[in-house]
This record gives structure tokens, C-alpha cells and sequence, in this order.
């Protein structure tokens, strides 16, 4: 007994023994690899308010643990009584504590006694699942719009060069899914302090009527101005507004709890217009999530919805024909502009703009669709006619024969020819309302080259009330556009109405003004007050003109 006992306490020993000296070979490696969730059913469903609402689940699987599909922590919110856009979210881990990456399944609860499904029929879309952007369905726009004709800043006196670069766009994963993100961003070694990107579907896809949806995560911030929205094809032929502009969704960055739909076309007096509403959320942002937004367009009118609900409807009267012809999508993020406002010291950068999808329908119980109307020029360009604008032009200034008077804007004046002159027997008074931004400017039909004026000044004649303290006084050349305040400049009595003012061109040149490209050679922008406020206010403009130096 005692040899056996013996004997096995040496076998038993030397196997510890072996097994301790085998390096460790036959130790498990820790688990480190995630489990992997997958959605059962649609990731977007859309359902009636008051319906039921049963959601089709989840699978989970994990390399060591197996099926671990009843484990799946679900966090479902969706109320069938409220409308709007919900996102039912599943997570899952390992018996080791390894996380799977989250995935979402949105349910959008549209309102009640809404349409049939069936009257709308997909006729494009992009869902932004490929690896890069899609330029079979969309083109950048780059730069600062003076490639395209527009004054540097795309009119609105925005501050961002728009790139096709990466760091401002493509595709990306986002819990899951990918999207389309368009991010804003700081340059400040670049020519200008903010990038971004633009991307549009003019001469790829060009429709009119129908419904039109994306599901947008809005960027925010002091200064940001994310859009989707869509231009007339036939913008190069007629000009904006002309052309006619349908914003689908725009927002002001450090306003996040509203978004804006609005209409841009020209009236039947030749004089922009806009009609539009906004929609204000009372508990959370718009930027904290994503959102479905939308327009219904008809021959007889355009609705604006979010997640569904409608919360707008302009009806498309007869001098706005814009709304009757094609037009493409846009998708941008601006920084800075007149409506916005500026970045400041409280702006986050980057920002982004994330697109789940973009998609259009064909009305299918549209029946009888009315011929695109033929473009008339002269009934859809925006301005007074060059008559009534040469009465502000010095009369024997031949370089400014070819100009109109545009106006701009939310406090943007209201011009008439006016008999009390400083020469000639008319000028123009520009009845400024106050209470917000806009201006009037003087467009030539075609640039001119003004550079032999460039050590000479710009003339006119004003006659602005006292309580205007900052009138801002700008010159725009299709490839640099300078401003200045009127009022910094002291001007010469002419009679006891009119002033004549004398501004060095070197001093706009230095502000940015080009002239050998000069399209805009006087304009008047956003009278205030001594407390910064806009102000309104009567002012007669006379006899511009350019003269040359000494």
C-alpha cells in the first residue's frame, strides 16, 4: 500500500509538474471581440397615429458565447399617440462585457386620416449607402460662389469656401447606419476662415411636383445655417429669384428648437418675395436628433411637414409661376451670413450635418399636369426697370446706362421715383421699414471693367435722416465684394436737401472690391441706430457716378 501510495503521489506531482512548465499554451486567450446585433425587419418603419405598434426585433450572436439573442437590452420609446420621429435602440454584451455596436430602427408616426401609401410612388433617392458620395446623383459646388457668378459669399455675405475635400464631406457610419455628413469646419491658414461643402443635383435631377423627404441631423452653433432645400433649373437663363427657391428646411445654428420652410420668387411688381412659417419644438433640440423633412408639391401648392405633420401651405398664385417649372435639390451648410448672424467666441467647430436619405416621389393621383409656362424675362427678374433707375445715374455717366435697382432682404426698402432732385428733374427715394436686415442695390446688366477709376472716388448724392448713425455703403465686383459705413465720411451740403458724398474707390478696393469685373457699382444696406438697432427711415439717392483722380 505504501508503494502505491507513493507511486501515485509521484504521477500526480509530475503531471502538475508537466502542465506547469508547458508555457501556458493551454490557457484560454480573454475575450475581446464584440458581439454583433442585427436588425430584424425594415431599420426605418413608418406608422399611423393610434395604430399598434410591435417591433420585429433584434438577432444577437457572439464568437464565444453563441446565440445571445435574449439578452438584448431594448430602449423603445415609440408613442403611437404622438406624432413624430422615434429610434428604437438595441444593445447587447458578452458574458465577458464586451459591448456590441448599437443599432437603430426609426419609427416615424405620421399624422391620422393621412394619405394612402399608394399615392406615392419613389421615382429617386439616394440612401447614402455606397463608400463615397454618389456624383452619378449629385455635383460639388466649390468655392465662394464668385465661380458662379454670385458675389463673394453667395450673396448672403457668407463666410465659407465650399470644398469637395473629405474633411468637410462623405459618407460615414453613424450608430450603424451611414449617412451622408456635410461638416463645417475652421481654416484659419486657408483664404477664408470656414469650410465646408455644398452638393446639388442641378443637370442630374431636375423635377417639378411630387413629394420630397430627407431624414436630417441638424448641425448647431452661433453662425451655422444648415439647408436642404432646391432652385429652378432655369436659374441660369433667368437669375434668382427668379428662378424660384423652396426651402425645405433651413435653421439658424443658435436656434435650435426652430426650423424654417420658406418660398423666394418674384411678384407680378418685378420685387422679390417670400412667404414661409416655422416650426418650434417645446422640449428638445433639432439638432439632438434625426428628423424627416418634407414638402408636398402640387400645381396648386407647396406643404412643409416634419416627421410628418404638416405645419405650413402657401398656395401658388399667378405671378408665381416659378413653382410651375423644375427644379433640383441642394444640400449645404453655411457659415455666417446676413440671416444667421456670425460665429463668435461661444461657435463649436467642427459641426455636422448628417443625411440618412434623400428621397422624391411622383404624385400618382396627379392627373392633367399643366404645361411648364413659357419664361418672360421682363415679368419675373426682380428689380425696377432701367428707366426708373437711371434717374439716380448722373445723366452724362455712360458706364452706368445698363443697370436696374434690386432690393433684398426682410427690411429691404421700397423704392419710387421721387421729383425732389439733386439733378435732373427725378431721383429715387428707398423707403427703408427698420426692424430687420436687407438693402437696395444698383445692378448693371452687364460687368464692367472700372479700373481706371481705381484712384478715383464714387459720387452720390444723399439725403440720409440724422438718426441713421451706420448705413453700410457697398461696391461688388463679380470677384470681391467691400463695404464700408456711409457715415464715416463727411459729406458736402449741395442744397438744403442733398449731400454729396466722396469715398475714395481705394478704400472699397481695400475691402475687397474688385473692379475690372464691376457689377454693382452703389448699394445701401441696413440703416441703424445709435443703439444698433435697424432703423427705418426715408433716403433720396442722386447722381452716381464714378469720377477719375486729379
Amino acid at each position: 500500500m505504501n508503494r502505491l501510495r507513493s507511486l501515485f503521489v509521484f504521477v500526480l506531482i509530475s503531471t502538475l509538474l508537466i502542465g506547469g512548465c508547458s508555457g501556458g499554451g493551454s490557457k484560454m486567450s480573454p475575450d475581446t471581440v464584440a458581439p454583433l446585433i442585427t436588425l430584424l425587419g425594415d431599420a426605418s418603419v413608418s406608422i399611423e397615429q393610434g395604430s399598434t405598434y410591435s417591433d420585429a426585433g433584434a438577432a444577437a450572436s457572439d464568437n464565444i458565447d453563441g446565440d445571445i439573442s435574449a439578452n438584448i437590452a431594448i430602449i423603445n420609446p415609440v408613442d403611437v399617440d404622438t406624432v413624430g420621429t422615434y429610434e428604437v435602440r438595441f444593445n447587447v454584451s458578452d458574458a465577458a462585457g464586451n459591448a456590441a455596436t448599437q443599432v437603430i430602427r426609426t419609427v416615424t408616426v405620421t399624422a391620422s386620416g393621412g394619405e394612402s401609401t399608394d399615392k406615392w410612388s419613389l421615382i429617386w433617392s439616394d440612401e447614402f449607402d455606397g463608400s463615397a458620395v454618389d456624383l452619378g446623383k449629385w455635383s460639388y459646388m466649390i468655392g465662394d460662389g464668385t465661380a458662379y457668378g454670385e458675389a463673394r459669399g453667395w450673396g448672403n455675405d457668407e463666410q465659407q469656401y465650399y470644398t469637395e475635400d473629405p474633411a468637410n464631406s462623405g459618407i460615414a457610419e453613424d450608430n450603424g447606419n451611414t449617412v451622408l455628413y456635410i461638416d463645417a469646419t475652421a481654416t484659419p491658414s486657408a483664404a477664408t476662415e470656414y469650410a465646408s461643402a455644398k452638393l446639388t443635383t442641378e443637370d442630374l435631377f431636375e423635377f417639378r411636383f411630387g413629394k420630397v423627404e430627407a431624414r436630417i441631423k441638424l448641425p448647431y452653433s452661433k453662425g451655422m445655417w444648415p439647408a436642404f432645400w432646391m432652385l429652378g433649373a432655369n436659374k441660369p437663363d433667368i437669375g434668382w429669384p427668379g428662378s424660384g427657391e423652396i426651402d425645405i428646411v433651413e435653421m439658424v445654428g443658435n436656434v435650435e428648437q426652430t426650423v424654417h420652410g420658406t418660398v423666394h420668387y418674384v411678384n407680378s411688381g418685378n420685387d422679390h418675395r417670400s412667404n414661409g412659417n416655422s416650426k418650434t419644438i417645446s422640449q428638445g433640440k433639432y439638432s439632438d436628433n434625426y428628423h424627416i423633412y418634407a414638402i408636398e408639391w402640387s400645381p396648386e401648392s407647396i406643404k412643409w411637414l416634419v416627421d410628418g405633420e404638416q405645419y405650413y401651405q402657401v398656395d401658388i398664385a399667378s405671378d408665381m409661376k416659378e413653382f410651375l417649372r423644375d427644379h433640383y435639390l441642394i444640400l449645404n451648410v453655411a457659415v455666417g451670413g446676413y440671416w444667421p448672424g456670425y460665429p463668435d467666441s461661444s461657435t463649436v467647430l467642427p459641426q455636422r450635418m448628417a443625411v440618412d436619405y434623400v428621397r422624391v416621389y411622383r404624385d400618382t393621383t396627379l392627373v392633367n399636369v399643366p404645361a411648364a409656362p413659357e419664361l418672360v424675362a421682363e415679368e419675373e427678374t426682380m428689380g425696377l426697370a432701367t428707366s426708373d433707375a437711371l434717374v439716380a445715374i448722373n445723366s452724362s455717366f455712360a458706364p452706368f446706362q445698363n443697370i436696374k435697382i434690386v432690393t433684398y432682404g426682410p427690411g429691404s426698402p421700397d423704392p419710387t421715383v421721387s421729383t425732389v432732385a439733386a439733378e435732373g428733374p427725378t431721383s429715387i427715394l428707398a423707403s427703408y421699414p427698420g426692424g430687420n436686415w436687407g438693402g437696395l442695390y444698383f445692378e448693371l446688366d452687364t460687368a464692367i471693367d472700372a479700373t481706371e477709376y481705381a484712384s478715383g472716388n464714387l459720387v452720390v448724392m444723399l439725403d440720409v435722416p440724422e438718426e441713421i448713425v451706420n448705413f453700410e455703403v457697398k461696391l461688388e465686383g463679380a470677384q470681391g465684394v467691400g463695404s464700408l459705413n456711409l457715415l464715416d465720411y463727411t459729406p458736402q451740403p449741395v442744397d438744403n436737401v442733398y449731400e454729396k458724398y466722396t469715398i475714395p474707390l481705394a478704400d472699397f478696393m481695400a475691402q475687397g472690391t474688385t473692379l475690372s469685373d464691376m457689377k454693382i457699382p452703389f448699394a445701401l444696406w441696413n440703416p441703424m441706430n445709435a443703439d444698433g438697432g435697424f432703423v427705418a427711415g426715408n433716403i433720396l439717392i442722386d447722381n452716381i457716378y464714378f469720377e477719375l483722380a486729379d
